[in-house]
């Protein structure tokens, strides 16, 4: 049985909702949205398959904590970091290009750019 790299952020959700249950909500953001979601975001330059995993990643993010939890755990990032972040998790969908995918979070704010969709 071969593992898929690009479906790993399945398992790294599982484990985050223990690290949020056992610990708290911050080291589970910590885990999941600083150390693992960025990682993932940057893999699509080199792997298309981690493209097309990204927006289940982040819809899965919304689905494990709710909005005031991400935007109150962003806020308190350095800024070049929760640029970054807001950018990933916060961009409006544009639907003026083909290629633009999009992340369903339940209120329709998160959405997945075509700098992420190549």
């Amino acid at each position: 049985m071969s593992i898929r790299f690009e479906k790993i952020w399945v398992q790294q959700c599982k484990a985050t909702k223990g690290i949020k249950r056992h610990f708290d909500v911050k080291s589970a953001l910590d885990y999941l949205i600083c150390e693992k979601l960025l990682n993932f975001a940057d893999a699509p330059e080199q792997r298309l398959e981690f493209a097309r995993e990204l927006p289940r990643f982040l819809a899965e993010v919304w689905r494990i904590f709710n909005k005031y939890e991400i935007a109150g755990y962003v806020g308190g990032l350095k800024p070049k970091q929760r640029r970054r972040l807001r950018s990933l998790l916060y961009l409006r969908c544009s639907t003026r290009g083909p290629a633009t995918v999009r992340a369903v979070s339940g209120d329709g704010l998160t959405g997945l750019g075509r700098e992420y969709a190549r």
